[in-house]
């Protein structure tokens, strides 16, 4: 290495050496959850993150000043820089930068003797700690329970537990602008969120595909009982952060939230979730009747194109409608809306025609959650949902794009925005 080389070297190492290393493995846990990482991923690195900023903080405890800070009190040593080592957990080796000390009184790490010494208890620990929702009481619960005293101070405890709290905040403010939409997809769970309440309340969700043919979870917010303003208030937070009205949403038939969309996004096309809809119409037909009318249905939504798919619907109504008035008129209303995807690419069809989607992801929310009989906080309840969504979207897979595809969508945006068409969708012209 040229001396000019090493100079440059070590200037660079100085400027990094005045970062303390916990915000750096911060910033690599915030990306990580951004691009949407395995739920083992983003654990580790959490853990990370978390182990981090304790060791940093016991030292700045016990020296009386921060990172790069001076006192003229009493002088206890000075810091020395990091050295590396790992730690064998459930979810695989976390890497840690000890802090060194140059001082008068020798240091030894409480946390890090007794996180040495309990590797079981880490693996109990780490996901207890998404269970729990990352409070400040349940922090220091969890600690106690499976560390027994980790020497950690109750404010070591709490400044924690914020800085935890504070990614999930920061994913939920985040700009959305930057996502090119094509379909947006919007359905809810019901979870207790509240521990002085039974009461299940509303989660609301919003899930999209891009025009790159990527995947992304938009949103997560409580909205009571799915009610028009909660719809309302999440749209338009979603809004003033930057979405753009994308080509189609995706929905259940929810009163409060086709009105919500109607408002807010006038210019898309609705796809009614047939998984839904097939629901509603089949608790309104004798039991004996269901399996032979569910294949009839779905020959029509099976067409080949929206107009047959449209006449062969009909027709079935026409035949059934004196028999089973009730379901068919259930079929008949917001018809159009159920059949929007056969206007659409097959190759996207089968991803578009319902919302299960995020059907199977809250599927597996309430898998995560079902142990837990309430929540302490609305915060714990979003924060666990948010990484169960992350992890379990990871294993669906986007969609197709190819020139011809995009030539479809394209004649598609033209007939929904004949004036001003949205700049992303200008990319298939």
């Amino acid at each position: 290495m040229s001396p000019e080389s090493k100079i440059f070297r070590k200037e660079q190492d100085t400027r990094m050496s005045r970062i303390p290393r916990s915000e750096m493995l911060e910033q690599e846990f915030m990306e990580a959850a951004f691009e949407g990482k395995w739920l083992s991923d983003l654990v580790r690195k959490g853990a990370q993150v978390m182990l981090q900023k304790a060791l940093e903080w016991e030292v700045e405890e016990y020296l009386g000043r921060g990172h790069y800070e001076h006192t003229r009190e009493t002088f206890r040593g000075h810091r020395n820089g990091y050295e590396k080592t790992k730690l064998a957990t459930g979810e695989g080796p976390i890497e840690l930068g000890i802090p060194q000390l140059r001082a008068h009184e020798g240091f030894q790490s409480l946390i890090l003797e007794h996180w040495k010494k309990r590797t079981e208890a880490v693996d109990r620990m780490i996901p207890a700690m998404y269970v729990k929702g990352l409070s400040q009481r349940d922090t220091e619960a969890v600690l106690k329970e499976t560390l027994g005293n980790p020497g950690c101070s109750r404010s070591t405890v709490s400044r924690v537990c914020q800085s935890l709290v504070t990614t999930f905040e920061s994913w939920k403010n985040r700009d959305l602008s930057t996502y090119a939409i094509l379909y947006l997809f919007l359905d809810a769970i019901y979870l207790p969120v509240r521990q002085e309440s039974k009461e299940k309340e509303g989660v609301l969700a919003a899930y999209a595909m891009t025009v790159e043919g990527k995947k992304v979870l938009l949103h997560l917010a409580l909205g009571q009982r799915e009610s028009t303003d909660a719809w309302m208030s999440f749209l338009q937070d979603m809004k003033q952060r930057g979405v753009r009205e994308p080509l189609l949403v995706v929905m259940d038939g929810n009163s409060a939230l086709k009105k919500s969309v109607g408002e807010m996004f006038p210019n898309a096309l609705r796809q009614r979730c047939l998984a839904h809809k097939m629901r509603n119409i089949l608790c309104k037909l004798p039991r004996k009747v269901q399996a032979e009318m569910k294949r009839l249905i779905q020959r029509c939504f099976n067409a080949t194109g929206y107009s047959k798919g449209k006449t062969m619907a009909e027709e079935l109504i026409r035949t059934w409608k004196d028999r089973y008035p009730s379901a068919m008129e259930c079929l008949e209303k917001d018809l159009e809306e159920c059949l929007t995807f056969l206007r659409f690419p097959k190759e996207h069809g089968k991803r578009i025609r319902t919302t299960n989607v995020l059907e199977r992801l809250f599927g597996e929310g309430r898998r995560r959650t079902k142990v837990i009989p309430r929540f302490p906080k609305e915060q714990s309840a979003l924060s666990l949902l948010h990484s169960v969504l992350v992890d379990a979207s990871k294993k669906w897979r986007g969609i197709q794009m190819n020139r011809q595809i995009e030539q479809q969508l394209w004649v598609l945006w033209l007939e929904q925005y004949p004036e001003a068409q949205p700049d992303h969708a200008r990319r298939a012209a």
